[in-house]
């Protein structure tokens, strides 16, 4: 009996010994595959869960917006439409930048651009260089040889115009920059669901401070960090998503039309926005909603002659936008854009008809918002004339599609 034992023993060990080494085979290869491939050999931001000790450990919370960015981080962004991640850099104010460091206090020889916004500002699947705010940063060093240019890319993802008021008044305008520009639309979206009377102070949207959730077990954690793992379970999570929202296509439960509400909301929130900004000698630049779908056509199309994205990205709209339905949605775009329009206007604001300017088109586009590398660059060529008139103060110098109301 002894002697089956220890037989038992050794078979039940070298079982084990062979499990996990097959699984470090599997761990190996999905990894060294992944950075062959051009997706680097560890997980991007975009692929972990919000529990995650990877993105918990760079935002914390703040009072007034919820959270921010923590300081001085470096980290790995991506999407899974791109060939490759991205290279973040995070400077000590929590602020995305291509330098670590920033004084409070403006040089006399500086010019300031910051930009407002969510994750379509802070495009974390893209290096800072190759984002809209980099880009508009380096064509205006350009056209201003004898200043220092600085952008501050003040975009979080996530944030609704509420937590942008708080974002641009306490943390960004004390930098003294001299134009903001103010690119908001599409999370306010989100706030729109059936029999719901929406705070003006979104109260009942932010119930419960940033990172009040439970912490996975080690088990759980130990397979967090497993590419393998984590990869399988994303797309088995894409499927189900998918699929849902493609059930839910008549709109049932949805609304097909933007609450009054919810764009008063929105409205008063960006009138706030823009008067702090001018308030403390800011020029400001609005923007309307640039994306993937066309708002005014995408209604009246034939789905079958959309491209694969377009497609994939009508379920997507619906999985994060769950209170409106297909025609809410765009209807919201629409009243979003039209607003943005006229509201630039009544303030005497900087105008960028970006909704109009960047080509419906999969080459400017990652998904249904997010830009490329294409679209980003296309975003900061149609903001560069807005704000060098408005560092020159000369609103004659903007093109029609790109002008001070």
């Amino acid at each position: 009996m002894r002697s089956l034992s220890r037989t038992t023993s050794f078979y039940i060990a070298g079982l084990l010994i062979s499990v996990a080494g097959l699984l470090l085979v599997i761990e190996s290869t999905t990894r060294l595959i992944s950075w062959v491939g051009g997706d680097g050999f560890t997980l991007a931001l975009h692929e972990r869960d919000a529990t995650d000790e990877a993105i918990t450990d760079i935002y914390r919370f703040h009072p007034f917006t919820g959270f921010v960015f923590k300081p001085s981080r470096k980290l790995i962004g991506g999407h899974p439409a791109q060939e490759t991640q991205s290279e973040i850099l995070i400077n000590d104010h929590g602020f995305l930048s291509d330098r670590l460091s920033m004084p409070l206090e403006k040089a006399e020889d500086e010019i300031r651009i910051a930009t407002i916004g969510a994750s379509t500002t802070a495009n974390l699947n893209l290096n800072y260089e190759d984002n809209w705010p980099g880009k508009l940063g380096a064509l205006l060093q350009s056209e201003f040889p004898d200043k220092k240019v600085t952008v501050i890319n003040a975009g979080i993802p996530g944030f609704n115009t509420a937590q942008s008021i708080g974002n641009l008044t306490l943390r960004v305008l004390p930098f003294s920059p001299d134009v903001v520009i103010i690119y908001h639309a599409y999370n306010d979206l989100k706030l729109a669901r059936p029999n719901f009377d929406l705070k003006p102070d979104l109260s009942n949207v932010h119930i419960q401070p940033y990172g009040t959730h439970e912490r996975p077990g080690l088990f759980q954690q130990i397979l967090d960090s497993s590419m393998f793992f984590v990869r399988m379970r994303n797309k088995t999570r894409e499927y189900e998503k998918v699929t849902a929202a493609l059930e839910e296509l008549a709109g049932e439960n949805r609304l097909d039309r933007m609450p009054k509400g919810v764009e008063q909301v929105f409205r008063h929130n960006m009138l706030m926005m823009v008067a702090a900004a001018q308030a403390a000698g800011a020029k400001v630049i609005l923007s309307s909603f640039a994306t993937l779908h066309d708002p005014d056509s995408i209604e009246s199309q034939d789905l079958r002659t959309l491209s694969p994205l377009k497609r994939q990205e009508l379920a997507a709209l619906l999985q994060v936008t769950p209170g409106l339905n297909l025609a809410g949605i765009f209807d919201g775009l629409r009243r979003y854009n039209t607003l943005l329009a006229e509201l630039a206007r009544s303030m005497a604001t900087g105008w960028v008809d970006n909704a109009a300017l960047v080509p419906h088109d999969d080459q400017f586009f990652v998904d249904r918002v997010h830009f490329s590398v294409a679209g980003a660059g296309q975003m900061a060529n149609n903001f560069f004339p807005a704000v060098v008139a408005a560092i020159n103060d000369d609103a004659t110098a903007m093109p029609p599609s790109s002008t001070r109301h």
